[in-house]
């Protein structure tokens, strides 16, 4: 793309004018998928189409929050399509330490939290370990947004301004949401216990 044309294109973007965004992602997505890729390929994951498209599409939402200040932020100093691929991999690595956070996570859930609910007395034996292996079962049956719930409130203490940073959304919601993951819990605990029986 002729330079003229890229730098009217960010102008048109920067005001606001929809098409030219719209323009402005076809023409650049290719640069942002590429970007993914490579990111993603060199911390080993495995292809995930659904994740790229995922990533491609924050990779432009970045450019256009708050009023379009990180679009607003490129200087010209290298290609656009350098630009679009830098912000496409770093918010592809985020991604990644943010997946490999949760599955460290649900693994310390399983193992901590199963201690923690079923208690901690070494005099408690065989039905306390059998109790520690239904919590971590029903612990592994939980939506993973739950266990991180839990493990980051329960486990490592953090504040509710600390896991809603963690898990994204507001302080105030925290409560409410650590019930609702504790009552999942209690349900999974509760129908585990049920298919004994049956």
């Amino acid at each position: 793309m002729a330079e003229a044309d890229e730098e009217t294109l960010l102008r048109r973007c920067k005001a606001g004018d929809d098409a030219a965004w719209e323009e402005l992602i076809a023409r650049y997505s290719g640069a942002a998928l590429a970007a993914v890729r490579s990111a993603l390929g060199r911390r080993g994951r495995t292809r995930d189409a659904a994740l790229e498209q995922e990533l491609v599409a924050d990779t432009f939402a970045a450019l256009a929050q708050d009023d379009a200040a990180n679009l607003r932020s490129f200087r010209g100093e290298s290609s656009f399509a350098k630009f679009v691929s830098v912000i496409a991999a770093r918010r592809a690595y985020r991604e990644i330490r943010s997946r490999v956070r949760r599955d460290r996570a649900t693994e310390r859930a399983e193992r901590e939290l199963a201690g923690r609910l079923a208690g901690d007395d070494p005099t408690a034996g065989a039905e306390e370990a059998e109790r520690r292996s239904e919590v971590a079962a029903a612990l592994a049956k939980l939506p993973p947004a739950d266990m991180l719930l839990l493990t980051a409130y329960y486990l490592d203490g953090l504040s509710y301004e600390e896991v809603a940073a963690l898990v994204g959304g507001q302080a105030t919601g925290i409560g409410t949401r650590l019930r609702r993951a504790r009552e999942r819990l209690r349900e999974a605990l509760g129908r585990d216990e049920e298919e004994e029986l049956s």
